[in-house]
């Protein structure tokens, strides 16, 4: 097991006993130096003080813990807008949105997919491509994908 696996097997219950979601966990070397990255989330979404906390005490555990013996950055963030999908919860979580995904091989000549998630059937996500129409991609076969959600004018205007 590596190192990020291990730290996400230990974490994951104290996240889970909060009420926090690990979208993401990702430990690798970045320029010079090594980056901890957690992105989290929780029901009503993750806001800068949550940030703020989940630093400090995952910062506290992971020094106690042992599991990283050189310097690291340490950095704690919400998933934001363009949210990644890593699990068949989270397609089925957010069926009705649009997202982008890529995968492995070819479906039709293509890799890259924009459309809106419809479903999940079986062992694949129903996806209606901007392109192609009804798209079936195999779970297994997806590369990367995040929600792509609609920016409209009202958006970009609130709080001004």
């Amino acid at each position: 097991m590596g190192v990020a696996e291990d730290i996400e097997a230990r974490a994951l219950p104290l996240l889970r006993e909060a009420g926090i979601e690990l979208v993401e966990l990702q430990y690798r070397r970045e320029g010079a130096g090594w980056v901890l990255r957690f992105v989290l989330d929780k029901s009503g979404g993750i806001g800068l003080s949550d940030c703020a906390e989940w630093s400090h005490r995952l910062g506290e555990w992971v020094e106690g813990s042992g599991l990283i013996v050189h310097d690291y950055n340490l950095e704690v963030s919400s998933p934001g807008l363009n949210r990644p999908l890593k699990k068949r919860e989270d397609f089925e979580r957010f069926a009705g949105i649009e997202a982008i995904v890529k995968t492995f091989a070819p479906i039709n000549n293509q890799r890259n997919f924009h459309g809106r998630i419809e479903k999940i059937e079986g062992e694949d996500l129903i996806l209606l491509d901007r392109t192609n129409g009804l798209v079936r991609v195999p779970l297994a076969g997806i590369a990367s994908a995040k929600l792509d959600p609609p920016i409209t004018l009202d958006d970009r205007t609130k709080g001004n």
